[in-house]
This record gives structure tokens, sequence and C-alpha cells, in this order.
């Protein structure tokens, strides 16, 4: 029970995948209650963490010339990218976070909220929403499994 609470805090992971296995143990609803909390916390963390890497390397980006570049380029495309975020918001944040499938997520959510220039705190509403509702999607996936099981 401890590896699959630890694994959903990694990436790749998260607490959507970790939900089937630890429902497997604890039962649905504890295991629902377990993989929201985690959600949550990286909902919070995660944008927050984002955030200050590109604080660091914005300050490492003066001294490194290739480190400036890629600044460059990571700025062209948040200023591109502005556009979506004008147009889908939020929203589409948390939409693409709820789809349950590879590289959508939190992680990935929280690290397409830096490109978009979306606020820590916006961000960690939209990345919570999205994450629950991935959590919603497969709570239902995972009781139509044990309901099928008998």
């Amino acid at each position: 029970m401890v590896v699959a609470l630890l694994m959903g805090l990694m990436p790749g992971f998260e607490p959507r995948y970790a939900l089937p296995v630890l429902a497997m143990r604890l039962g649905i609803l504890p295991a629902l209650l377990l993989a929201s909390l985690e959600v949550l916390l990286l909902s919070v963390l995660l944008p927050i963490v984002a955030q200050q890497a590109w604080h660091l390397l914005l300050a490492y980006s003066e001294r490194l010339p290739v480190l400036g570049k890629l600044v460059t380029r990571i700025e062209a495309a948040r200023q591109k990218a502005h556009r979506l975020t004008s147009r889908y918001g939020l929203l589409g944040l948390a939409l693409f976070v709820a789809v349950p499938l590879p590289v959508t997520g939190i992680y990935t959510g929280a690290v397409v909220s830096l490109l978009l220039g979306i606020d820590a705190r916006k961000a960690a509403i939209a990345l919570a929403m999205g994450g629950l509702a991935s959590l919603a999607i497969v709570s239902l996936l995972t009781l139509g499994v044990q309901l099928a099981q008998g």
C-alpha cells in the first residue's frame, strides 16, 4: 500500500494510476480519498516548483549563453501560447489534465501552465480540477472492472 501511495506521487504514474492498486487493497472509497489528497498536494506544489525552476533558469541564463538561448525559445513559445490561454484558459488546462492518458496529468499540466504564463494559484485550481476529474473517470472504470469480476 505504501508503494502505491508513493507511486501516486511520481511523475508518469500519478494518483490516477495508483487508484486501482489502492482500491484492490483498501476498497474504492478509501483509495479515492487518498488519491484525492495526492492530487491536491501535487496540484499545489508543482506549479510553485515549476515557477521556482523557471526563476532559477532565468538567473543562470545570464551567465550561460546556452541557457539564454533556451530562455529566448521558451519566451517565444509563451508568446504564441498566449492565444491558447486567452481562448481556453484554465478550463483547457483542466481538461488536458483530466484525460487519463500518458503524457497528460498534473506534472505535465504544471509545465504547460508555466509555458502558458498561468499564475501558480490559478494553475493549482485547474490542476486540481483536472486531477480530480481524472480520478472520477478512473474510479468509474475501476468500479466497472470490480463489478465485472463479481
